[in-house]
């Protein structure tokens, strides 16, 4: 072969290990022909590689610069300067042609690896950059960097500015600058990535093997689709979003870790409340965060318009009877004209003498302060919460003997609100656990679940309510309507009871703030939807 001699490669027989055991650089002088090449050289050799040098232009004397050496790959030759094989090393190029005689030059080394993958190798030796398009060209490179020892192409494919990966069958490029956003990072392809090629590396140092073990690409089966949402919202867009797209972009966030993400696309609302000069945070209870619930600062100002006893009662107290109303068979509410109903709501309830227990009423007064909340990651400064119950396990329970209120969390509800408050209200010498009470037959079998239910004192005075579709005006009238009579359980004390008069309203929808004091809480309703009997029920129940 026109007097030139191959020089078949091989990684064990050569004395000079494919796999390294440091990222240091030799700056010194070659290694000698037959010399030996323990992993303590590697170390000593040269000051430890940092993001400063890897692209270092000073290039050293590892060969002679201005010799050509030819390298066949597969099928295809290749013909390198010493001094782009001295670019990157020392390495298993370097190795193999240090102490070489000119005559040398002209044999050929030969080395069955992919001439593909080793033409992008052979660019970045020449001090090209390199362009890796996808996670099958990265894994193979990266696996050909250790297998020729190349440290600074090594460091390089580590601390790359981009995530190779395939996401449900579509190659991604994804930025690492994306991720700049606290919370957002670490995440699943920073902790998967790193794992993934430090166990390749480390299996083929340690076993020495002869070439590195296969590797698959990383593959995540989710959806392209969503993961492309994902890019462009981490890159700045914004994108027409319906509920369903929304619940299931948030659902990809949590898988792949992006929470700043989560928390920025959570569906809420944020308001300044002109009455109380503070803004406050409306959000759903099941989207709410435990890390981002707080109880109330010491700065903050407490509600005082809510007394210890539940305001519409007072209302009805002292309010006078009417006969024709409790002899009529519909609600009293919704039977007076419209601008009668707005009369009779704003009109002031009837001037009580002063008495002791009038004086002593002001006197005891009751304060409640209102828990807040932060969206973790990117809300700076708390604001006053609302929640939004949007599940039917909510029901109002109006007691008119003791002249309590109640609502009643029932199944996943009440988990969502036990999770989310009982840490911080444990605080404030608030048990939940004495709230809480099993529901469902005494005859059940004892593999069936039974519901869990929270009682927790409930106020309405300030609520916009909305019963069968109508707007109720005044939970007085409600209150004074003979229909609205029945057996409800007694909710105010510990031991069982037996029922009191009074009614139910079952909440389809709710929105809700948290008071509490030492000692107690107050669920305060804002605004609710609810409906009232069987009939009703049926009405919201949709065809399939």
């Amino acid at each position: 072969m026109n007097g030139l001699a191959n020089i078949t490669a091989d990684m064990k027989s050569s004395n000079v290990g494919g796999g390294i055991t440091s990222n240091r650089v030799n700056s010194g002088a070659g290694f000698q022909a037959g010399s030996p090449t323990p992993a303590a050289a590697d170390i000593s050799d040269g000051p430890m590689r940092t993001l400063d040098n890897v692209f270092d232009p000073r290039i050293p004397q590892l060969l002679p610069h201005e010799n050509m050496y030819k390298i066949q790959i597969g099928n295809k030759l290749f013909k390198i300067s010493g001094a782009s094989l001295s670019s990157d090393g020392p390495s298993y190029f370097t190795r193999c042609f240090s102490g070489s005689s000119g005559e040398s030059q002209d044999q050929v080394l030969f080395i069955d690896r992919s001439a593909e993958v080793f033409q992008m190798i052979y660019d970045h030796l020449q001090g090209y950059f390199i362009n890796i398009e996808n996670e099958v060209q990265y894994t193979m490179l990266y696996a050909d960097a250790m297998y020729y020892n190349l440290p600074r192409l090594r460091t390089f494919l580590k601390e790359t500015e981009y995530y190779f990966t395939n996401i449900g069958g579509k190659s991604f490029k994804v930025p690492k600058s994306l991720f700049r956003r606290r919370g957002d990072s670490p995440n699943y392809f920073l902790m998967t990535s790193a794992a993934l090629y430090a166990d390749v590396e480390s299996v083929f140092i340690e076993k020495k093997l002869l070439r590195p073990p296969p590797q698959a690409p990383p593959y995540v089966a989710r959806s392209p689709e969503y993961f492309n949402d994902l890019m462009h919202l981490l890159g700045g867009s914004s994108l027409e979003l319906d509920d369903c797209r929304r619940e299931s972009l948030i659902k990809e966030c949590r898988y792949y870790r992006f929470l700043n993400l989560e928390q920025r696309l959570i569906k809420h609302n944020i308001i300044h409340n002109p009455c109380a000069q503070h803004e406050e945070i409306c959000i759903k209870l099941k989207d709410l965060n435990r890390r981002g619930v707080q109880l109330p600062l010491d700065t903050d100002s407490p509600v005082c318009s809510l007394a210890s006893d539940t305001p519409p009662f007072e209302d009805d107290r002292c309010s006078g009877s009417n006969s024709e109303t409790e002899q009529s068979q519909s609600p009293t509410w919704q039977r007076l004209p419209f601008q009668q109903q707005q009369q009779q709501s704003r009109e002031p309830p009837l001037k009580r003498p002063k008495t002791s227990y009038a004086a002593t009423k002001i006197d005891t007064q009751v304060c409640w302060n209102i828990f807040n909340y932060a969206r973790p990651y990117v809300d700076e400064v708390p604001r006053k919460l609302s929640f939004q119950i949007d599940e039917p396990e909510c029901t109002l329970i109006f007691n008119k003997r003791f002249k309590t209120i109640h609502v009643c969390l029932y199944n996943e509800t009440a988990h969502q609100f036990e999770n989310m408050f009982s840490s911080e209200l444990s605080k404030m010498g608030i048990n939940l656990a004495n709230s809480k009470m099993k529901t469902g037959s005494a005859e059940s079998s004892p593999n069936s679940k039974s519901s869990v239910k929270l009682a927790l004192p409930a106020c309405v005075s300030v609520c916009d309510l909305s019963i069968n579709g109508v707007k109720c005006p005044s939970v007085r009238l409600l209150l004074a309507d003979n229909q609205n009579d029945e057996q409800v359980p007694n909710l105010n004390g510990v031991s069982p009871s037996p029922p009191c008069p009074g009614f139910k309203l079952h909440l389809v929808k709710s929105m809700w703030k948290l008071g509490v004091r030492p000692g107690g809480l107050m669920m305060i309703a804002m605004k609710a939807e609810c409906f009232k009997g069987v009939k009703e029920f049926c009405k919201s129940i949709d065809y399939l």
